[in-house]
Formats: C-alpha cells, sequence, structure tokens
C-alpha cells in the first residue's frame, strides 16, 4: 500500500486539513515553537511557572486547531475560510490575556472580576467547546455543555440529583479563572508531561525506529504459522512505546502487516482486526503508556514509575491472549508463516538498528530511578540527536564516492529532520490537548455541583451491595462515553464518574471512612484507575463506533461492522483483566504485601487467568483442539469465565470443565 493511500487513511480518521504555500509554513512554525517551548521548558526544570505553560499551551493548541480542523469533515476542503483565520487568531488571543493579566486576575480573585474577565471566561469556553467538537469529538462537546447546562439548571431537578444551581458568571469563574476547570489536572499533564512524550516519539519515529521494530517483529514471528499476525502484534507492541494513538498505531503497522496477513490466507475482517486489537495495547504497554497513564499518576499523586510497573502483568496478560486468538485462527485455517527469503535476518537487523534502543533504556532508566517524567522525557529525546546526525552521515559515506553527497546537503538533510521532528511533535498533541481541556470542564462540573458523589451514591445503591456488579457499571460507562472519544478524555471522566464507587466499595468492605481508607492504603484507588482506562481503550475495539477497528477495515478494504467484531473478539483480555486485578490487586506489583501466602495466591489467581483467557479465545474463534461446534465454543466461553471468576470454586469448577472439554477433543481427534 502506498503512502498516498495511507495518508488518506489518516486525513480520513482525523479529520484534518490538508494546508500548503505560505500558510502550511506558518503553521509549521508554531508548531516546531510549540515543541521548542515544551523541551526548553522541560530541560530547565520548570523554566516558567506552571500557570504561563498552561496558558501558552492552549495558545498555541488552539490556533493551530482551527487552522486544521475545518468546521465539517463533510464538507472539508483544502480551502482556509476567513472565519477560521479570526477564530484562529480569538484561539491564540484569549488564552494569552491570561498570561499578561496572570498578577492582576490573582488580585481581583480576592476583590471581583471584572466585566472583561468574565467575557475573556465565555469566549474561553466556547472556544474549547468548538475545538473539542472539531479536533477531539463532537460527542464529548456535547457531555461538556450537558454539563454546564447542569450546573447552571440543576435547581429545576428534583431528588438526589438537584442542587440549589449556580450563576452563569460563577460557573464561568469556575471552569475558567481558576485551576478548577479548563486548567486544571488534565491540560497540566498535556502541557508537561504528555506534550514531551509525544515530541519524544516524533523523534525516535523519525529516527526510523519505527521500521526497525517491524523488522525485529517479522525476523522473530515471521516463519510461525499466521507469522504476519504474530508479528503484527509484536510490532505494534514495540510501537507503543512511540505511539500514545491507537489509530496512529493502527496506520503505521498495519499498512505494512494487514496485507500480508491477507497474503497469508487471513480473512479480511480478522487481517483488519488483528491490528487495531494490538495498537490498542500501545496504551497500555509499558514503559511509555498512553496519556491517561500519566494523569492517573498526577491525580493519584504518585510517580509515573510506579503505573509503569503496575502495568506489566495486566498488559503481558492482554498481549497474551491477542497472540494465542492469532495463534488458533492460524490453525483453525492452516495458513503458513513467510518464508525465510521474505523475511528479514534478525542478527542482520539489530545490528542495523541496535542503537534505537538507547533512547528507551535512558527513559526507562531515568524513570525507574525516581526521575521526574519531564526529566527523564527529555534526556531520553536528547539521545536521539547523535542518531538524527550521524546516520545520514554514515550512510553517505557509505555510498559510492561519485554519488555522495556535499557537506551542504547532509546538513540541510539533518536540519530537515529536526525540524520535521518538532514539527510532527506539535501537531501531534493538538487533539489530545483539546480533549484534556474540555475534559476539565467535567470533571470542574463535577467538583463544583458535588455531582460525582451523587453519581458514586445511585451506583452502590443500585450494586445490592456486591462488588461485581459496580465493575459493570463501571464497564458500562466507559464504553459509552468512549464512543468516539479518545481514550484520554474518556479516562478523565470516568475515573471522575465510575472509579469512585469502586473505591468507596472497597473503603466500605475494609470498614474504613474514604478518607480513612486512603490515609492506610495509599494505592488502593490504582486498581480502580487502572480498569477505568482499560475499559476506555477497549472503546476504541468496541461496537458501533471502534475507531481503531474502523481505520483497520480501511487497511484491509473489509467489512467495518465485522471487522469491528472480530476487533472485539480478539482484544477481549481487556475486559477481563480489571476483574482480575480489582479483586486482586497483588496482581499489579505495588501497594501489596508480598508474603508467602499472598506470593502464591496471586500466582495462582495468575495461572487460572491466563488459561482462562486461552478458553474464553478457543470459543470465541471456533478452534482450541479441533475445529469446534457450537455447543463447544460455548462451553469453551463458561469455562474461561469461570476461571476468571473470583471464587475459588467456580475456578475449579471452570478448570475441571476446561480440562473435560479438552480431553474429550484429544480423544476425538485421535479416533479420527
Amino acid at each position: 500500500m502506498g503512502k498516498t493511500e495511507v495518508e488518506k487513511i489518516e486525513e480520513k480518521f482525523s479529520g484534518e486539513r490538508g494546508l500548503s504555500g505560505k500558510i502550511a509554513l506558518l503553521l509549521s512554525i508554531i508548531a516546531i515553537s510549540l515543541s521548542l517551548f515544551h523541551l526548553i521548558n522541560g530541560a530547565y526544570a520548570g523554566l516558567f511557572s506552571m500557570d504561563i505553560v498552561r496558558y501558552i499551551h492552549l495558545a498555541l493548541v488552539s490556533c493551530l486547531a482551527f487552522f486544521f480542523f475545518p468546521f465539517s469533515k463533510k464538507r472539508a476542503s483544502n480551502k482556509l475560510p476567513i472565519y477560521d483565520v479570526v477564530l484562529a487568531i480569538a484561539g491564540l488571543i484569549v488564552p494569552l490575556y491570561l498570561v499578561f493579566n496572570r498578577i492582576a486576575l490573582l488580585e481581583r480573585a480576592a476583590t471581583g472580576f471584572t466585566m472583561m474577565d468574565y467575557f475573556i471566561a465565555g469566549m474561553g469556553i466556547v472556544l474549547v467547546l468548538e475545538l473539542t467538537r472539531r479536533a477531539a469529538s463532537p460527542a464529548l462537546s456535547i457531555i461538556a455543555i450537558i454539563t454546564i447546562l447542569y450546573a447552571g439548571f440543576a435547581s429545576y431537578i428534583p431528588g438526589l440529583l438537584g442542587h440549589p444551581g449556580y450563576s452563569w458568571k460563577a460557573i464561568g469563574e469556575h471552569l475558567y479563572l481558576t485551576h478548577e476547570g479548563i486548567f486544571g489536572i488534565p491540560l497540566t499533564v498535556s502541557a508537561t508531561f504528555v506534550v514531551l512524550f509525544i515530541i519524544f516519539g516524533a523523534f525516535l519515529a523519525k529516527s526510523g525506529a519505527a521500521k526497525f521494530f517491524i523488522d525485529i517483529a517479522f525476523s522473530l514471528t515471521g516463519k510461525a504459522i499466521g507469522g504476519p499476525a504474530k508479528a503484527a502484534v509484536v510490532a505494534s507492541a514495540l510501537m507503543g512505546t512511540i505511539s500514545g494513538s491507537s489509530i496512529a498505531n493502527v496506520t503505521t503497522t498495519g499498512t505494512f502487516t494487514i496485507p500480508l496477513m491477507k497474503r497469508c490466507g487471513y480473512k479480511p475482517e480478522f487481517a483488519g482486526a488483528v491490528e487495531p486489537a494490538a495498537s490498542t495495547g500501545g496504551q497500555i504497554m509499558p514503559p511509555v503508556m498512553g496519556a491517561a497513564a500519566f494523569i492517573m499518576a498526577e491525580s493519584l499523586g504518585v510517580p509515573y514509575s510506579t503505573i509503569m510497573i503496575a502495568a506489566i502483568i495486566p498488559a503481558i496478560f492482554y498481549f497474551f491472549g491477542v497472540y494465542q486468538s492469532v495463534d488458533l485462527e492460524a490453525k483453525k485455517n492452516k495458513l503458513r508463516g513467510l518464508s525465510k527469503e521474505e523475511l528479514p535476518n534478525t542478527i542482520e537487523v539489530i545490528k542495523r538498528g541496535w542503537y534505537y534502543v538507547i533512547p528507551l533504556i535512558i527513559l526507562i532508566y531515568l524513570l525507574v530511578t525516581g526521575f521526574t517524567p519531564m526529566r527523564a522525557v527529555v534526556s531520553a529525546t536528547l539521545s536521539i540527536f547523535p542518531i538524527l546526525i550521524a546516520k545520514p552521515i554514515y550512510e553517505n559515506l557509505r555510498k559510492p564516492y561519485d554519488q555522495r553527497q556535499t557537506g551542504g546537503q547532509i546538513a540541510k538533510q539533518i536540519a530537515l529532520s529536526f525540524l520535521s521532528a518538532l514539527r510532527d511533535g506539535g501537531r501531534g498533541v493538538i487533539s489530545l490537548a483539546v480533549a484534556c481541556a474540555v475534559a476539565g470542564i467535567i470533571v470542574g462540573v463535577f467538583t463544583l455541583t458535588g455531582l460525582g458523589f451523587k453519581v458514586t451514591e445511585i451506583a452502590l445503591a443500585a450494586s445490592g451491595g456486591y462488588l461485581f456488579p459496580i465493575i459493570v457499571f463501571t464497564a458500562i460507562a466507559c464504553l459509552i462515553l468512549g464512543m468516539g472519544v479518545p481514550t484520554t478524555a474518556n479516562y478523565i471522566l470516568t475515573s471522575t464518574i465510575a472509579a469512585p464507587a469502586i473505591i468507596t466499595y472497597l473503603a466500605a468492605d475494609a470498614g474504613l471512612g474514604m478518607g480513612e481508607f486512603m490515609a492506610l492504603y495509599p494505592l488502593a484507588a490504582l486498581p480502580a484507575h487502572m480498569a477505568v482506562l482499560y475499559y476506555g481503550v477497549a472503546a476504541d475495539l468496541t461496537p458501533p463506533v471502534a475507531l481503531a477497528a474502523m481505520a483497520g477495515a480501511a487497511i484491509a478494504k473489509s467489512d467495518p461492522w465485522k471487522t469491528a467484531v472480530n476487533a472485539f473478539k480478539i482484544g477481549i483480555g481487556k475486559y477481563l483483566a480489571p476483574i482480575v486485578f480489582i479483586y486482586y490487586p497483588s496482581v499489579l506489583l505495588v501497594g501489596a504485601d508480598f508474603t508467602l501466602s499472598n506470593i502464591l495466591q496471586t500466582m495462582v489467581v495468575l495461572i487460572f487467568a491466563f488459561i482462562g483467557v486461552m478458553a474464553i479465545n478457543g470459543g470465541m474463534v471456533g478452534y482450541f483442539v479441533k475445529r469446534n461446534s457450537l455447543l463447544v465454543n460455548l462451553i469453551y466461553v463458561v469455562s474461561g469465565i469461570l476461571m476468571i471468576y473470583p471464587e475459588l470454586i467456580a475456578k475449579i469448577v471452570g478448570a475441571a470443565l476446561f480440562g473435560a472439554i479438552v480431553f474429550i477433543q484429544r480423544r476425538s481427534r485421535k479416533a479420527a
């Protein structure tokens, strides 16, 4: 598949307009400025005050977003209407008003804001809502509008959900002139950690690391049965270190792996589903996870390294399930792998690209040894600079003398690599930053009105005193809110709406109040927040919206609905893993009391969980020992669910059922 087609797919799902000429040059300069501003601030450990960083971050992102994202995707064109230029200028000026008046605004917070302050607040909120509609998700913008209306008109709502209501001035002040709304934790994380990791990913991609990861994956797994699909799983797991976007991951590795899967015999709707199932795993794959993981660390007040360690076993569990599902499909259809001649040699690949691992090693080492994420990622980004400089020089020296470029040409090539990486980093943060800004509105309304406590009370009452229904409620809330909504915004919403219900239940089960429970067990909220992240990522695979699966279907030229259903089945581990680590937090490896009995219990739970997902995959694919009948598929799925269910007796029954059906199928196959 050619580059032109890939770009069409990316444009289809991003909705960006293609600009050229002087406008494109201007936007490149703004995007480069955005990246340089954050790199300099990160390198000098907070050179600018946090207020200035937040305001400038939103100003530059807003300006870029109104240029890149048209009013309507259906009528999108590469022409730039004058009203978008006006909106881009307004998007730049409104946050900068806060920069130039920040001292006066602090003084007026005590004495009273002016009408100009309130006008700026109203304009800022409206601009963020429109930016979200264009660049992130119309559904997210609608949710934000509903919450604002709730804050103003809830006095008309009877019962528990009602409250006296707030004036529009109070709402505007809370959401734009304080740190409780748009400029709260989500945008703060976007403006500090996340943007730097996106820039790091842009530099690593520009250095050629993506091809190295894909070549490694194919050299290791390409010869196996159904090799291209297994290579797609491995490559997507590796690509998760440089891409925090499911769709970006799909379009990067999928344009190469999906055609190969089809060529080896996989059906288009399965080939198109494997890549999104694996690619969404990039957001839960340590060491560099999606943006939501950094917001989680900030919200819980723990180092990012804690989140990174906690995510290890669940990520292994998920990718094990995806890999095994692909393996069963290949065996079911007797699919071959690639020949030796079609595959790169592992040793040669490592020799050619071993240095791509150095930035990742530096990043992991600094994160684990206590460096702040800002300092760690800036250091890792700087370690890529020698690669960008040395690689074109080395490649030029290997050419015949008469084909070599001049020193000036090499210098120009190096400079363009740096500038394009800075530009891609600045552009890459737009949708994410906008989603964080509007999520701040929703969270701000929840803190202003106390709506989060009311939702928790309702969920606890509806659960009948059981934890499992609350987990189901959490999953449904994440999947509904995640329809077309970026994972980061989904996590922010559901960690505010749904996660407190799980935490409150656990506190009550321990016989403690919420405050006392969190004081005694500071990491007690981690399983609930990790569950929200998993279910949020799963929304990209779950029909009917399933954006990542739709991107895979576009590449595979397959039926979108069938592709989404297959992606749901292949990625079933995202729905199962939270059940395991909510009931058994020791699976997350942090905050647990690792006594011998606890270690043994954790090992037993994990053994049952891994066998359980194997059984469920057997039922989903329709093959385990041999092709299954509908009844056998049902037995496999039921046995797997029982092995993952938290009760020991259920696990034993599930294992016995699984063992019995495997034994019967083996006997039947031998007889045949």
